[in-house]
């Protein structure tokens, strides 16, 4: 097939990829990643129309810079692939020593020997190692330990994208193999294999360019997921991520299965504000907040529900190892520094475990009274609300104190 012709159907193909970035770019701002996606588009254009002048241009244009611009094009594919993730791109150097190397093999064998064969092996190989660093970067990635209510999972995207790039290095690595083995005479007539080759390659590159562009799409809804329902001072899920949780975990649970609900509420907060000025104030939640972080487990769930409340979804605990874990978040905040004015701060903690038919408002409401007591007691203590009381009671807010203040 006449190579130049060949060439122009990749450049629509590239041109069309490279609007679609931008107008999605233009269309959706914050989506990161596209500016790499669309200067890779770019110069994935440039380089087939170069090659499509080859009757007509230098060999230096036609042959050095126009792989070198379709290696460059692989090369932006992996950047932004790191950039949407949010990952660092560690195999950048390496691919840009790949480029310079490569460039000197390719002056070499079309000025000093010349070798059609040589050269398509070399920028195969280039190409096929850059996919190959873009597919290890997308099989590596881990979503962020959040729950999958909060926001959509990425992985079964991020897989088909971390394949796609391997058949992309294993279709790179195969005409390779086949130029040697079935050598193209003169490049502007590709033979048959060449002409397939070059068909995958632009199918593959048109496909990786959607997936990239779905990708970002995909991650920007996550983000904005995710601040829809995080609390912008201390970074934990903010109420309503918590009652979504919440609700979800009581309805999945069998009647035996146990979830415990802690609430504390930082003593006399009011004051620290009073005395220190707002910023303190602030500075006080988010260590309190740290705090409890550090020490809960990586399946309970945190959240911040007020200006001063902390709650804790608390998974297969009974009650008595609900009080326990209280108890350590209590002497834990009791025993902050590097506060504000070097104060200290207490914590009222109160604690209900779920019945076997619960509602979350239920649960909720046992634990604020729970929370309620440990503050008409005296303040820093943990309170349980006691599963046996009957209703009467629990309406007149009668709990057991399980812990003696500091």
């Amino acid at each position: 097939m006449y190579m130049p012709y060949l060439m122009l159907s990749y450049a629509a193909a590239a041109l069309l990829m490279l609007v679609c970035s931008r107008v999605c770019a233009w269309s959706v701002p914050g989506l990161r990643g596209l500016n790499y996606l669309s200067w890779g588009f770019l110069l994935g254009l440039v380089s087939v129309l170069l090659i499509a002048a080859r009757p007509f241009t230098p060999a230096w244009l036609t042959i050095l810079v126009s792989n070198q611009l379709m290696a460059g094009f692989v090369l932006l594919v992996y950047c932004t692939a790191a950039s949407i993730l949010d990952a660092p791109m560690r195999f950048l150097p390496w691919g840009l020593a790949a480029q310079a190397a490569m460039l000197a093999s390719l002056s070499y064998y079309t000025y000093a020997v010349p070798n059609l064969t040589a050269r398509i092996v070399i920028a195969c190989c280039v190409c096929a190692l850059n996919a190959l660093a873009a597919a290890v970067l997308l099989f590596r990635y881990k979503e962020p330990v959040l729950e999958p209510e909060v926001e959509p999972s990425l992985r079964s995207l991020t897989r088909v994208l971390a394949w796609l790039a391997v058949f992309i290095a294993a279709q790179n690595l195969a005409r390779a193999i086949l130029s040697v083995l079935y050598p193209s005479r003169d490049f502007l007539y590709l033979n048959l294999i060449q002409t397939a080759f070059t068909y995958i390659g632009m199918l593959m590159s048109a496909a990786a360019g959607g997936g990239l562009i779905w990708l970002a799409l995909w991650m920007h809804r996550r983000d904005l997921h995710r601040l829809a329902q995080t609390d912008g001072l201390t970074g934990l899920l903010n109420r309503r991520a918590f009652e979504e949780i919440l609700a979800s975990d009581l309805r999945r649970r069998s009647g035996g299965d146990v979830v415990a609900v802690l609430l504390a509420d930082i003593d006399h907060f009011k004051n620290v504000n009073d005395a220190w000025g707002h910023p303190a104030g602030d500075e006080v939640i988010r260590k309190v907040g740290w705090a409890m972080r550090e020490e809960l487990r990586p399946a309970d769930v945190l959240a911040r529900v007020g200006g001063e409340e902390f709650i804790v979804l608390l998974r297969d605990v009974s009650l008595e190892q609900a009080e326990e874990i209280g108890e350590r978040l209590r002497r834990r905040i009791a025993c902050l520094d590097g506060l504000p004015g070097k104060m200290q701060v207490t914590v009222s903690i109160g604690i209900a475990a779920n019945h076997a038919v619960d509602t979350p408002d239920e649960l909720l409401r046992r634990c604020d009274m729970a929370m309620y007591c440990s503050k008409q007691a005296g303040r820093n203590l943990v309170t349980a609300y006691s599963s046996f009381l009957g209703r009467s009671r629990a309406i007149a807010m009668e709990s057991r104190v399980t812990a003696r203040p500091a």
